[in-house]
């Protein structure tokens, strides 16, 4: 079973994210106090110098009625995703894999995007989990099962990595740092569990967010509605609200694959469940009780999802039903700017053909005058006397004609050459 996982593993969907060289991280760890049986949680910076000491696992700490032991350890690794970087060093990432049997499961979930699993055992007291939701979330645990007679009186113990960008980072923390009853804990699905939690409180916050916008967008397009002209200004401001509804179409897309991953989540929990429960020495066996209480909290939040699922169907006929309100009050206004720039134009094209008829009007009489003006006639050989309009014409007369004619041809050409090439380039 194993080899198929192997094989899949040569995918690498990371591809691009490259180690920094930050001298610590962040750790998540839950002590379970025998005397009382319950949980403690502490969260605390490792430094690359502590990992030695840190990494054994057949500590506790106490004696008698003060003793404790680890029962869940999680690294938080952080991510910058704009830059692509996971904020620890290559080195202590092998080595903190390699301590908690998470090599396999950390190169299987380097070929998912979306996907939760478990990963076949190296041994017979280990089972190791993958959960991902890249590029904001994804996380590699294991969970061990000691013998009821060890030293350290601990049955159990669940360790993991969690890579998360920095927005999820004090949310995810402040999750896994709230205690919870023991019997939890004592679960593999309990990470899991956890995980799919905080996707889907993020699933919620997420839609508030984009009721908040379009219930802003849609008093807005109600009370700014352009009944009469044209309105810059008014125009401006619609074509915002256009686009942050195209915005929050985009993010219900996210939110809906969210509830998928949610969704898969929550029958791979109670599919394990059904597997641990009872008594037994395998990796995987439970307490009855411990899997009776997980499943009714994955029930209740199966429960939510669905109305999660049917409010995000709502919300998104909303958007989609503003995005249609905003494109046809936009529309309507693109066309009433049309018809003033085509009224606009309309009175140049009155103004231009009352400018042509003035033109033509004083053209005639312009050009006799200016003809009239010049020396080509011979005024002085007319005799006052005489009733006749009749004027000897001089030798400039002809070469006004010889240079006039031809040029005003050559004009035309030049015109229509250059009018032929335009119309050409537009074609093209």
């Amino acid at each position: 079973m194993e080899e198929i996982y192997q094989k899949l593993s040569v995918v690498n969907l990371w591809q691009g994210f490259r180690n920094s060289d930050e001298p610590s991280f962040e750790v998540i760890e839950a002590w379970l106090h025998h005397s009382s049986g319950q949980i403690h949680m502490s969260r605390k910076p490792v430094s690359v110098k502590e990992l030695d000491d840190w990494l054994p696992i057949d500590e506790t700490d106490g004696e008698g009625d003060t003793k404790k032991s680890l029962v869940l350890r999680i690294a938080l690794i952080g991510c910058d995703i704009k830059k692509r970087i996971l904020k620890l060093s290559s080195d202590v990432m092998k080595t903190l894999l390699k301590s908690f049997d998470l090599e396999l499961a950390y190169k299987y979930s380097q070929s998912c995007i979306t996907n939760v699993a478990a990963i076949p055992p190296q041994s017979n007291e280990h089972q190791a989990y993958s959960f991902c939701y890249m590029p904001k979330l994804a996380a590699m645990w294991a969970h061990r099962r000691f013998d009821v007679q060890s030293p350290t009186d601990r049955s159990y113990l669940t360790q993991g990595v969690i890579f998360l960008d920095e927005s999820n980072m004090l949310f995810l923390s402040e999750v896994f740092r709230t205690p919870w009853s023991a019997l939890l804990y004592e679960s593999p699905m309990f990470p899991a569990f956890l995980l799919t939690l905080i996707l889907s409180t993020q699933i919620h916050q997420g839609e508030e967010k984009v009721k908040l916008k379009i219930r802003a967008s849609e008093r807005c397009s109600s009370t700014q509605m352009p009944h009469q002209g044209y309105d810059k200004s008014v125009m401006g401001l619609f074509i915002s609200l256009a686009a942050e509804a195209d915005r929050c179409a985009v993010k219900l897309g996210s939110l809906s694959r969210k509830s998928k991953m949610v969704e898969k989540a929550l029958k791979f929990i109670l599919k394990n469940i059904s597997e641990q429960s009872g008594h037994g020495t395998s990796p995987t066996s439970v307490s009855a009780e411990a899997c009776q209480l997980l499943k009714s909290h994955v029930l209740l939040l199966e429960d939510r999802l669905e109305m999660q699922t049917v409010d995000i169907e709502y919300t998104l006929k909303r958007v989609q039903l503003q995005i249609n309100i905003l494109a046809g009050i936009i529309s309507r206004s693109d066309f009433q700017a049309t018809l003033m720039l085509a009224e606009s134009q309309h009175r140049d094209s009155l103004s231009m053909k009352t400018l042509a008829i003035v033109t033509m009007f004083f053209l005639p009489g312009s050009f006799v005058s200016a003809l009239f003006s010049t020396s080509m006639f011979d005024w002085d050989s007319v005799d006052p006397s005489s009733n006749g309009i009749g004027v000897r014409l001089l030798p400039q007369f002809g070469l006004y004609w010889v240079i006039t004619i031809p040029l005003t041809i050559i004009t035309f050409i030049l015109f229509f050459m250059w009018l032929l090439r335009n119309d050409t380039g537009v074609t093209q």
